[in-house]
């Protein structure tokens, strides 16, 4: 019995080896499908492990993240359940996805506090940033929310359909239903989603803007065996910009993963067919970009990509369209749009308003579709969530709008597949509303104009909002929330210097709140928004008579270091001579350029940076070397 016993045991021992070395064998395969994006495949092998009652936090990662990757929220937050349950230690992004799923299933208060865990664990990331920023942002979204009617259109299959387009008086979209009079084209299925790769089809739009005509493929010119989507058209009509798999001409070319990844073609139409198929030139093999958008006057070209320099897994870039055809370089829009979850599906309306989809500012759960107002110096900076009942706790995105008409058409997967919808704007959608706070400061009891003085504005939770200085006459203006309380208050300089904020090393700059010393592009003349800032440093210095000053200018890395180099110097000339032009002893004051020798954002030649990284690095600083 004990030889039995024993035997026993044995067969036991190996049958665990056999079913851990096969285990290890099927995990492997699992990986290398999934580091190829076909989610579907992987996630039929790693299901299959789970159910032999194998357990690992990197089983329960690959698992969630197959299906958070393919959108199904609801069997990602299983799997992700199951992996906070193990109670281990888990990478930072865990708990954010974790998070983006719990919204999904309703539960927004255990969301945010794996929002608080992940915020503690990732201090520097942009989605941290943006939702210490925003705690009350679900109050935000329900004040945004009730804008707009929605309806499924009659146009939507039992398969994939997404990505709206206007188009002369139709809509053009992206399917998976893979149909040419009723009979399947392709026999091809993309292992992301296991479902046919998409093409493009157009059906009329009515005068009520309903999908309801017939629909048919849009063009076999311009269809291949792999992905098309998300066109944009010239309102000519004459030329198209879609997204498409890197495939053209009968060739696919594949990454290092073995993925076939995204690119954006244009195609000319001819009176009769669509021809001439080009692939844009700032496409790559090592990166994708998708979903292209043209700007009201169809000079710049928006789009999706992950290509290096982007902040998360896609970002929002934009490029010049120039005379001749070619493009420009290509600019991230950066952090007021972009972080480090997904961004993607961009359109810009009539009047320049930016709508995208985004998983890395605060939302419902998935991605909600934001709306972004350009600002007069032609950026982005700030996104505003267009509320429900456009967004929802599933994915939304790829929405379209006819500014002139108040109705467009959005996707979203909140019945399951991806299915468009119509909308219509029932009242305008309001940015936040700011207003002008603004006076001079005088001194208490005496009446006296405080001039070249820090004023402080304190909120209705006694923090302090804003900072600035007063100028010559003591005046002072802000941009504040409307329907707000504020307290103004005074912060002397002379204050802060018996406080030894201001002492030798020290940037007078910073203790006036001048960040930067703004010149015309190659310019390096005084402007008059510039001269009340330097009036400021030298009422200060004439007031401390023993200061003496050392002013330093810097460059962005644009242009050759010669040109930057000796664009600083004269700026720093220019600068130094203003103050002492304006009564400061010439012996007190001292400088000179930097041009781009000392880079605060990591921007150096080559490197695609936002505008806002790049003014960052072109600064003034005016560093007090003796009091």
């Amino acid at each position: 019995m004990r030889i039995l016993k024993y035997t026993g045991l044995l067969f036991i021992l190996l049958l665990s080896c056999f079913q851990a070395t096969a285990q290890r064998k099927e995990l492997k395969k699992a990986k290398i499908q999934f580091d190829n994006y076909a989610y579907s495949d992987a996630l039929e092998t790693y299901l299959e492990v789970a159910n032999t009652g194998y357990r690992s936090i990197e089983l329960y990662e690959q698992i969630g993240d197959a299906y958070y990757f393919k959108g199904e929220l609801d069997y990602a937050y299983q799997w992700y359940n199951k992996l906070f349950n193990l109670h281990k230690e888990v990478e930072p992004e865990y708990y954010y996805r974790y998070a983006q799923t719990l919204k999904f299933v309703g539960n927004a208060d255990e969301a945010d506090k794996m929002m608080n865990k992940f915020s503690e664990l990732s201090s520097d990331d942009l989605r941290t940033k943006m939702f210490l920023d925003n705690k009350d942002y679900r109050e935000q979204i329900e004040e945004n929310s009730g804008r707009y009617e929605i309806k499924p259109m009659e146009v939507n299959s039992n398969f994939s359909d997404y990505g709206p387009a206007f188009y002369k008086d139709k809509i053009v979209f992206a399917s998976s239903r893979d149909t040419i009079n009723n009979k399947k084209k392709r026999g091809r299925v993309d292992r992301w989603t296991n479902e046919a790769f998409t093409g493009l089809y157009v059906t009329p739009a009515k005068e009520d803007d309903s999908l309801k005509g017939k629909v048919e493929k849009f063009s076999l010119n311009l269809d291949t065996k792999y992905h098309e989507s998300t066109p944009v058209f010239t309102k000519d009509g004459n030329t198209v910009y879609f997204t498409r798999n890197n495939y053209n001409n009968g060739k696919v070319k594949k990454d290092d993963h073995n993925g076939i990844l995204l690119k954006i073609y244009r195609a000319k139409f001819n009176g009769t067919e669509w021809t001439d198929v080009t692939e844009l030139s700032f496409n790559s093999n090592d990166y994708s970009c998708a979903h292209p958008a043209l700007s009201a006057d169809e000079s710049t070209l928006y789009f999706a990509s992950n290509m290096p320099g982007t902040y998360g897994r896609s970002d929002i870039y934009r490029v010049s369209i120039n005379g001749n055809g070619n493009f420009g370089m290509a600019e991230n829009l950066g952090p007021g749009i972009n972080t480090e979850g997904r961004e993607s599906f961009p359109f810009v309306s009539d009047t320049d308003d930016l709508y995208f989809a985004s998983e890395g500012h605060p939302g419902l759960g998935g991605l909600d579709i934001f709306v972004s107002k350009m600002e007069p110096d032609g950026n982005y900076i700030k996104a505003y969530n267009v509320g429900r009942p456009i967004n929802s706790e599933r994915d939304d995105f790829g929405l379209i709008f006819n500014a002139v008409e108040s109705q467009g058409f959005f996707t979203t997967n909140r019945k399951g597949n991806d299915d468009i919808y119509r909308f219509k704007e029932i009242e305008e959608f309001a940015y936040e509303c700011k207003e002008k706070l603004e006076g001079i400061l005088r001194e208490e009891g005496t009446g006296r104009v405080l001039a070249n003085t820090k004023v402080l504005v304190i909120d209705e939770k006694k923090k302090v909002a804003q900072e600035a200085v007063t100028d010559i006459d003591g005046n002072y203006s802000f941009e504040v929330d409307c329907g707000k309380q504020y307290i103004v208050k005074a912060d002397r300089a002379e204050e802060a210097l018996a406080q030894n904020e201001v002492k030798k090393g020290s940037d007078l700059g910073k203790v006036f709140n001048i960040q930067y010393i703004y010149f015309d592009l190659g310019k390096y003349e005084i402007k008059p928004e510039a001269a009340k800032d330097l009036d400021k440093l030298v009422a200060y210095m004439k007031q401390n008579q023993n200061m003496k000053l050392d002013v330093r200018t810097h460059t962005d890395s644009r242009a050759s270091h010669k040109y930057n180099q000796v664009l600083s110097d004269k700026r720093a000339n220019s600068i130094i001579a203003y103050i002492i032009d304006h009564g400061v002893e010439a012996y007190r004051v001292g400088g000179r350029g930097y041009g781009e020798t000392q880079l605060l954002s990591k921007c150096p030649d080559g490197v695609i940076c936002s505008e806002e990284q790049h003014r960052l690095n072109r600064r003034c600083e005016f560093i007090i070397t003796e009091m």
